[in-house]
């Protein structure tokens, strides 16, 4: 009796030794097998190294401490991007669909302080090559977690001291993932959820303005971003040395945006962006322009055409804009000060922004006060799928003292206004080519003032002509409005608030020196 438990006790013990054994040489079999891989049968564009490496069988883990990364361009082997990490860790792998069903399937994968290097200007154009569906290999990568913890980005540009982005912060936890390597796959990425907190992001977007972002915390429900600034490179008499022909100045800050239900999604082959709502709050714009530069006399496209032609698709349900300011300036006298009219308390609604085919036309309604006085209102209408651009704008101003447009006028019309416009509404239909309508106004005793070219004196001469083309208000219909037309052609290489202008214009002028009639 004593004999056979004896026996059994050394069966148990010689099963426990040869599984231990057996466990222990597999064991040491993956980790040189892993290591051998990594160091020695990777492509020749791809290098790794390493300073530990840890497998875990039973736990179906691998972790590699400080990792570091270089991609190099295929064909001359130059370094395209570098990658270092304190430790990158695979657990949970899940060998059987790994073997039977052509799939990488991980559990969690944990990135800790990711620090992405990537110079973009180094990479070849690759001839693509058809993939072979029926190849054996992996077709598809799942994981129930990706979580990535103190990451930055660096993008250098071909100057390699300069930055063409960077990103000093993020985490992310993205639940849920499945990649889907087969070729032609529509949506190659999707996910469950995700959560991202992002940094000091800074885009040198080109050779006069960075963009800025100071802080994105985003998800599948919603994105909040923080102070989303344009910054000019130069000051505004700097820029004016810096380029050969007339271009905006422009300076932008947005405190706040928030972003309802964005999504992400690939449709044959192209991108689209679509966002049931977006809240902007009290942005600032302030744009200047030297008109003593040669004109820029390059085509400009509406902005539905604008939109019609981006290489990927977005639709935007509502965006809200709340107590936004605008400024314009413009030089036109290197002795003055630049003329500036100023919108304040500016909000908007613009309802269904988008470039898909058979979508509603886009409509846009605007509040403000026009130099902190009167109350403007404007709305406007176009159909991005409209070959002609065709578009609608109705507006109207009110109790405009004449007087508050002398900042403007003078420098730039060499001109002031006395009286009050008490009311004006304006209608106009256009196209990329021409457009009309009309305009009514209701105003009392105003008047243009031409002043001397060198000086801000008075010109009787020329005033007292264009008073008599000019009538002061007082011969109008029993409700007290004179009416005038519009009619314009448009300019080309003009910006659409150009061919706004002009339409106004054409009105005021209709207006003031007609018959006044309907």
């Amino acid at each position: 009796m004593v004999n056979t438990k004896n026996k059994k006790i050394k069966i148990l013990l010689f099963l426990v030794f040869f599984f231990t054994l057996g466990f222990l040489l597999a064991h040491w079999w993956v980790k040189n097998y892993v290591d051998t891989f990594l160091t020695e049968k990777l492509p020749p564009h791809f290098e790794l190294i390493y300073s530990d490496l840890d497998i875990n069988l039973l736990s179906s883990s691998i972790v590699l401490h400080n990792p570091s990364f270089k991609i190099k361009n295929k064909d001359s082997l130059k370094p395209l991007a570098y990658y270092k990490l304190e430790t990158f860790h695979l657990n949970n792998i899940v060998y059987w669909d790994l073997l039977f069903n052509e799939t990488l399937y991980i559990k969690t994968v944990s990135l800790k302080k990711p620090k992405l290097q990537y110079y973009p200007y180094k990479q070849a154009h690759q001839k693509k090559t058809k993939t072979q569906t029926g190849e054996k290999g992996i077709k598809t990568i799942k994981f129930d977690k990706l979580h990535i913890t103190n990451g930055s980005i660096l993008v250098k540009k071909q100057n390699s001291d300069s930055t063409k982005l960077s990103i000093s912060n993020f985490e992310l936890t993205v639940l849920g993932s499945k990649i889907n390597l087969q070729h032609g796959e529509q949506t190659p990425l999707t996910y469950n959820s995700y959560n991202l907190e992002l940094k000091n992001l800074i885009l040198d977007s080109n050779d006069y303005e960075t963009f800025n972002i100071d802080h994105i915390n985003a998800s599948k429900k919603t994105w909040k971003i923080e102070r989303l600034q344009i910054i000019p490179k130069y000051d505004k008499k700097e820029l004016s040395s810096q380029i050969s022909k007339e271009r905006d100045y422009i300076n932008l800050t947005i405190p706040s945006i928030n972003l309802k239900f964005p999504d992400f999604i690939f449709k044959e082959n192209r991108l689209e962006i679509a966002v049931k709502s977006a809240e902007i709050t009290a942005p600032r714009l302030e744009v200047y322009r030297d008109k003593l530069l040669p004109d820029d006399l390059s085509f400009k496209q509406l902005y539905s055409a604008t939109l019609r032609n981006l290489n990927f698709n977005f639709e935007i349900n509502e965006i809200e804009i709340k107590n936004g300011f605008i400024s314009y300036a413009e030089l036109v006298d290197p002795y003055k000060k630049a003329g500036e009219l100023f919108f304040n308390k500016v909000d908007a609604t613009i309802k269904d922004l988008s470039n898909l085919k058979d979508e509603k036309k886009t409509t846009i309604k605007i509040q403000s006060e026009l130099m902190g006085e009167a109350p403007l209102i404007l709305n406007w209408n176009f159909d991005v799928n409209n070959a002609s651009d065709t578009f609608e704008v109705l507006g109207s101003i009110k109790n405009l003292p004449a007087q508050i447009l002398n900042p403007f006028f003078r420098p730039n019309l060499n001109a002031m206004a006395e009286g009050t416009l008490e009311e004006m509404y304006f209608t106009f239909y256009g196209n990329n080519i021409e457009s009309q309508g009309e305009m009514k106004m209701k105003y009392e005793d105003f008047k243009f003032k031409i002043l001397r070219k060198n000086n801000s004196q008075l010109n009787k001469f020329l005033t007292a002509v264009g008073t008599l083309f000019m009538n002061d208000g007082s011969k109008t219909n029993a409700e007290g409005y004179r009416f005038g037309q519009i009619e314009t052609k448009r300019n080309v290489n003009k910006s659409f608030f150009n061919y706004l202008w002009i339409n106004v214009k054409s009105g005021l002028v209709s207006t003031l020196t007609g018959n006044g009639e309907k």
